[in-house]
């Protein structure tokens, strides 16, 4: 039924539990499911400046890469994985991943706190339960 299903993960407990639901749903898919581990960092402002700017990129970077290795880590091993470090808001990042994709599921916590300032918060997820292309499961 689900081809290509998209984890917004930020680490909070609620996309821990969603992650690990969209790996149990796509390891149960008759022909398998990509899985599409997707973590949203907030854009740099280009008034940082030099070498501030740089600087802000590579530490989101690292931050941005740990999370979604956490998140993979959730994720039965038998799930084929791809990742996605996105820079932009959350719901808008998340909705146009989806569509590029070409996603048929997206599974999100209904709450997120990040280290950074990007996390998904109750009206990012309404965002994106209003505007999504598909269905839109979401983990409490």
């Amino acid at each position: 039924m689900f081809k290509n299903i998209l984890i917004a993960y930020d680490g909070s407990e609620h996309s821990k539990a969603a992650a690990r639901i969209a790996g149990d749903i796509a390891l149960h898919q008759e022909e398998g499911a990509r899985l599409w581990v997707a973590t949203v960092m907030d854009p740099i402002p280009r008034e940082f400046g030099e070498p501030y700017f740089s600087q802000t990129i590579e530490t989101r970077t690292i931050a941005g890469q740990k999370l979604i290795e956490e998140a993979v880590a959730l994720i039965p091993g038998r799930v084929q994985i791809q990742r996605e470090l996105l820079f932009g808001t959350p719901a808008e990042s998340i909705l146009r991943a989806a569509e590029t994709r070409e996603c048929d599921l997206i599974v999100m916590g209904t709450h997120g706190i990040s280290p950074l300032e990007g996390a998904l918060v109750g009206s990012q997820v309404q965002k994106v339960i209003n505007h999504a292309h598909c269905p839109v499961l979401v983990v409490r």
